[in-house]
């Protein structure tokens, strides 16, 4: 499976069990018609094993994108995801890019901390539905 994911070269790694990271990726899935993004939850093996291999550090407090062979994490995956979904969201990217990365970081980190008790989260990961689940790694 992990060949697949490297000819794939949109892939979102996203906390499974966080109510406003779920809400992103429906986000992502209304917004992506050509289904150029892949998913993969945090908490999955697939996950583990793919992050671990490219050495990259699987912590739970961030969204990590895989895009053209490079990994971003915290605003700049956030930046990447809304530039490549197009439309509208390529001028917030645009605009969020005109912050200093450093406050969009501290910015990111603090949404990130508090997630669970702004937003909640399940028990479980979201299970896609079945029109979308080709997409999920």
């Amino acid at each position: 499976m992990t060949s697949i994911a490297k000819d794939k070269s949109n892939i979102i790694f996203f906390d499974g069990v966080c109510n406003l990271c779920n809400f992103s990726v429906k986000y992502v899935v209304r917004n992506d018609p050509e289904g150029i993004f892949c998913f993969s939850s945090l908490q999955s093996d697939f996950t583990e094993n793919f992050l671990s291999q490219n050495n990259i550090n699987s912590e739970f407090e961030t969204i990590i994108f895989f895009s053209e062979g490079r990994f971003l994490k915290e605003s700049d995956a956030v930046i990447s995801i809304l530039f490549k979904i197009g439309g509208f969201n390529r001028l917030i990217s645009r605009i969020i890019t005109l912050l200093p990365e450093k406050f969009r970081d501290i910015l990111y980190k603090f949404i990130s901390r508090n997630r669970y008790r702004f937003f909640g989260k399940q028990q479980d990961c979201m299970i896609p539905e079945e029109q979308i689940k080709k997409r999920f790694l």
